[in-house]
Formats: C-alpha cells, structure tokens, sequence
C-alpha cells in the first residue's frame, strides 16, 4: 500500500517545528526527541515501498541524526542514518552527508567511539568506490575524499593506511593537505618502528 507522502511530509514538518529551537539543555529534551521520533517513523517505515517514498523518509531520517549528533552524543543519532542509507544504499549523498556530520567527532578523542570511525571509514570508503569513471571522481573530487579516509585513519591510530590514502590522493593530484598528510603519516610511522625495534632488541635481547 503507497503511503501519502504528503501526510508524511505534514508530519515530520510538524516534528521539526516543534522541536525547531530545541538546543537539548532540558532534563528530557534527549529522550522526547527520540521518543516523537521513533513514533513518526514507526508509521511509515513498514510502507515505504517505491524510490520516491525511499528517497523521502530518507531525507528525514538524515535531518533526524543530524540535528541530534549536532548538540549531543545520544547514542540514537547513527540509527537514523543508518535507517537512511538502509533505505539508500547506493545514495552518495546519504554517505557523504553522514560522514560530515561525523568528521570532527571522529577527529575529536573525547567524542569518538570505535564504531564512529568505522562508519566513517565506511562512508568514506563507498563515497570513493562510487567514484568509478573519471567524470564522477572530479565531479565528487575524489582526491579529497582519500584525503578526508587518511584522516580518519589517523585519528584511529592506523598510520600505515593513512600514508596509503595521502598517496592515492597524490597519485590523482598534487595538494598541500595530501603532502602534509603524508609527511605527518609517515613521520608517524617511522616513530612505530623505531619504537618497535627498540621493544624487540632490548626485551628480545634479555630474553635471549
């Protein structure tokens, strides 16, 4: 049964409303977010059945996580764009709207989570894979992008994936935020190493 998307439009315009000026300082203002939420997507997302419905309470679900993670750390912001690429998967723009929302929680340590980075790591990496023809990867400037995945690798602690992304950047072109990705990863890398060896000879040494 196709669901009236008008209605559905009425109602998230009046969810929006209400909660237009809402900066979440009130004791429940979190949790009757989530609650008037959940009750508005409860009713269409078992009827949503043709692309243009798809794509509509889609749009929503974005605005939902978005205007949530801006001012907390509830742990429901991800599941409305998760319900929104569900509903998209092959959406550049579901991905790549979810990943700046991400961007300086992943960078930040008192924010992120080990499944924060992941989805950002995911998000960015479909935004490269749909990248496959040279007009999408200038369209989308996919140069950048491999630099926006090097820094989410770096703030995960994984050096050696970062360096990769500063190359693959570099390889497509020359810019100052992939060179001084790369040198910054590399600097990083090399300082594992040594720190690495130094471990190894001198308790490998004792060992033995």
């Amino acid at each position: 049964m196709a669901i009236d998307i008008q209605k559905m439009e009425e109602d998230f315009n009046n969810f929006f409303n209400k909660y237009k000026n809402c900066d979440f300082e009130g004791a429940t203002d979190e949790e009757d977010y989530v609650a008037d939420a959940d009750e508005i997507l409860a009713r269409y997302e078992g009827l949503v059945m043709s692309e243009e419905e798809k794509c509509a309470l889609s749009r929503h679900c974005v605005l939902l996580g978005c205007k949530i993670m801006m001012y907390t750390d509830n742990i429901n912001g991800p599941k409305y764009y998760h319900k929104a690429i569900g509903l998209q998967p092959d959406s550049y723009d579901v991905h790549w709207g979810y990943y700046t929302t991400l961007e300086e929680i992943v960078e930040n340590e008192e924010y992120a989570t080990p499944e924060l980075i992941q989805d950002a790591i995911d998000c960015l990496t479909f935004c490269i894979d749909y990248c496959d023809t040279p007009e999408l990867c200038e369209q989308y400037c996919v140069r950048n992008r491999y630099v926006d995945l090097g820094r989410v690798y770096m703030a995960a602690g994984e050096f050696v994936k970062a360096k990769e992304c500063a190359e693959k950047s570099l390889a497509i072109e020359f810019t100052e935020f992939a060179d001084k990705l790369l040198k910054r990863a590399e600097k990083l890398v090399q300082m594992k190493e040594d720190k690495d060896d130094f471990y190894k000879n001198t308790f490998c040494d004792k060992r033995c």
